[in-house]
């Protein structure tokens, strides 16, 4: 897999073909026939990967006796660790290029985006319930957390626009978005 995730991350999901990522991977073709029955049974196992990465970000259970921008910012920490990692950054660009050129593809193996906050979003609602936040929607707020993160450390790195951030940018970047955050919502 690791090998075509390289060649779809250089070549693109068309233009690469069996026999290279076997070559890549240096293995038979048939080793990689015997793994996968097709490219595009391939691509499906990437993507499974990808989500698989994503939903095992740790939960967070809201805790009533602890700040809540500490515990905002722990969760980010665990995001933007994700989002900044090499190995996610190529499954993102490899599933992405194939999505944009098959957007039906997406909402078939991915679906709702939603899943990928589910997380954050239980949090929010039980921070809300126990008086400590004012939030309508929590999905909404949700996504704008995400957003927050995604904006620096995620899509300008996924298209190379920006490098990584460096460890003390990635935490002044998770400080001021807990704190434009809890600014906002906190009760």
């Amino acid at each position: 897999m690791a090998a075509a995730v390289k060649e779809f991350e250089t070549c693109g999901f068309d233009n690469t073909s069996m026999n290279r990522i076997a070559e890549t991977a240096e293995v038979s073709k048939r080793t990689v026939y015997n793994h996968f029955e097709s490219k595009d049974a391939l691509f499906l196992a990437i993507i499974e990967e990808l989500l698989e990465t994503t939903e095992s970000l740790p939960d967070f259970p809201h805790e009533p006796d602890r700040d809540l921008a500490e515990q905002l910012a722990a969760n980010a920490r665990h995001v933007v660790e994700l989002f900044t990692s090499a190995s996610f950054q190529g499954l993102v660009r490899v599933t992405l290029s194939r999505f944009l050129m098959s957007p039906h593809l997406a909402q078939q193996t991915i679906g709702d985006q939603k899943r990928f906050r589910v997380r954050l979003v239980r949090w929010l609602e039980q921070a809300t319930a126990a008086g400590r936040l004012q939030i309508e929607d929590a999905e909404f707020a949700a996504a704008q957390f995400c957003g927050l993160l995604q904006a620096f450390t995620f899509w300008p790195q996924v298209f190379g626009l920006e490098p990584m951030p460096a460890a003390a940018e990635k935490e002044r970047i998770i400080q001021s978005a807990v704190a434009m955050f809890v600014k906002q919502y906190a009760v």
